[in-house]
């Protein structure tokens, strides 16, 4: 995979953008919200955690003097209003949106396919908490997200985008994460799904990071058997400076930054999604590759989705 590599130096190109985000009072989100701040972006966020979310604000805020906005809603991404009630707070405070982050996530909370059920309990339904952040509520983000990032840009003159925060489990097999898993899975299949339509119809980037262990309290329980056997962890501020490069730069040596995918391990990113568009023959086959591409004609979907194509 080439190597992708975080650009500190485009976060000042986010100056006056309005962002808006979800999974802001912690880890990667808050380190997102602190760079965004520091370089005068306009931020719009939501939390579950309230108490957090106000701790956050008053840090940033506490002796400045600043014309730059920060606010945020308490918000359940599970729920739809929710996330229409963040777009709306930033869409009327300055009639535009410039990017939006999809960052809230929670990890596997209970054993699906646990070795105790028998007939009886497994007539109990599982909790769906980890589908409904994980995927359902991503999913509600990013519809809103493209109706008011597209609002007053019909020429496509102006910079929008979406990033989706996955994981190491969107594309490797994770044991154990039986329903994180295919959430995380989603994430990249959302955004192959839409960054075609996105770009081409509407001028709209979308993105996925995609890292490994992040040491944050979402991963402490975790963290201390990666550091045991010896693997890389990320550090939430590393992931978000990958985040803000996808957005604060619009055109990369792989072509228009958008649909791309970038693990990052131990604080250092590669972009996956280019190799395996252009390796589509090798590992699928010459004649599935034709076909496949025949299916997109077929769908409407024809389109490259980078100039590099």
């Amino acid at each position: 995979m080439p190597k992708f590599e975080p650009v500190p130096s485009s976060f000042g190109n986010l100056k006056d953008k309005v962002v808006v985000l979800t999974g802001g009072a912690h880890g990667v989100g808050e380190s997102v919200i602190r760079y965004l701040y520091g370089v005068g972006a306009h931020v719009f966020f939501g939390d579950i955690d309230d108490k957090a979310c106000q701790t956050l604000v008053d840090d940033l805020k506490a002796g400045k003097t600043s014309s730059t906005s920060l606010q945020y809603i308490p918000l359940d991404v599970r729920k739809y209003e929710d996330n229409l009630a963040l777009f709306k707070l930033a869409y009327e405070k300055h009639g535009r949106i410039d990017h939006a982050f999809s960052i809230a996530g929670v990890t596997e909370r209970q054993n699906w396919f646990e070795a105790s059920l028998d007939l009886k309990t497994v007539e109990t339904p599982p909790s769906t908490l980890v589908l409904d952040v994980n995927l359902t509520g991503l999913c509600y983000f990013a519809r809103i997200a493209t109706v008011y990032l597209r609002q007053g840009n019909d020429d496509h003159s102006q910079d929008k985008s979406i990033c989706l925060l996955g994981s190491i489990a969107s594309f490797k097999e994770q044991a154990g994460l039986f329903i994180y898993q295919p959430s995380k899975h989603g994430v990249i299949g959302l955004m192959r799904s839409t960054r075609k339509l996105l770009y081409h119809e509407y001028g709209i980037r979308i993105n996925t990071i995609c890292p490994s262990l992040i040491n944050t309290g979402m991963a402490s329980h975790i963290h201390s058997l990666w550091l045991g056997k010896g693997l890389p962890v990320n550090e939430a501020d590393e992931v978000a400076q990958y985040v803000l490069t996808l957005t604060s730069i619009p055109q990369s040596p792989f072509g228009n930054m958008t649909g791309l995918a970038v693990y990052v391990e131990g604080g250092k990113g590669w972009e996956f999604e280019n190799d395996l568009y252009r390796t589509d023959s090798d590992w699928l086959g010459e004649e599935n590759s034709k076909n496949t591409a025949r299916i997109d004609e077929a769908l409407g979907i024809g389109l490259s989705w980078t100039a590099s194509k």
